[in-house]
């Protein structure tokens, strides 16, 4: 267990320094990092979640206050968020993919500030992919290593979300701030419009 946590929080701690932009100012606007940082992230994560995976442990939260339904619909209705926050971005930006491309066409790759998207799953709350992501892991039966994991998760999207508000908020000024008025974080229909 020791091994795994110390893996996952160097995990974390390695994904949250390479999407810094002012920490990886050097690479980070040109062609090749974004499909690197993905790239990366997915190699790395691998051998974390094998650990992880052959863990021996025991039921520590198996309610029978919620049927298993319960369970299937929150994961369909997360999923199905998940899916809809899929179509609110450029998936070919986000991967690396379209610079990749643009590169291979003999072109230069030219970092263009991308405008502020608000449709979709981020009308509904500004990190779609976190709140997703914590629906996942927290609502269904749990055993004791799933805490561990959990509860560095959730401190690791927490920290995000601060990093990800800053830098946002830094790159769309007043505009960014008048999004964070209207739609919230991460719990959606928690602000009033």
């Amino acid at each position: 267990m020791f091994l795994f946590l110390i893996l996952l929080v160097l995990y974390c701690i390695l994904h949250s320094v390479l999407a810094d932009a002012v920490l990886m100012k050097r690479f980070y606007y040109l062609w090749w990092y974004r499909f690197f940082y993905v790239l990366q992230s997915i190699l790395l994560f691998i051998p974390i979640f094998l650990i992880y995976h052959n863990l021996p442990s025991e039921p520590l939260f198996q309610p029978a206050l919620f049927p298993y339904s319960f369970y299937v619909f929150v994961w369909t209705v997360g999923l199905g968020f998940g899916i809809y926050a899929v179509r609110s971005y450029d998936n070919g930006v986000f991967l690396g993919l379209t610079q990749i491309l643009i590169k291979k066409n003999g072109k230069n790759y030219i970092y263009k500030r991308p405008e502020l998207t608000k449709k979709g799953a981020l009308a509904y709350v500004r990190h779609p992919y976190y709140t997703v992501s914590l629906l996942l892991i927290w609502v269904r039966p749990l055993d004791v290593k799933d805490i561990y994991l959990n509860i560095i998760l959730t401190l690791y999207f927490l920290l995000g979300t601060i990093n990800e508000e800053r830098k946002l908020k830094k790159e769309f000024g007043a505009e960014y701030l008048q999004y964070m008025r209207e739609v919230p974080a991460l719990i959606p229909f928690t602000k009033r419009k």
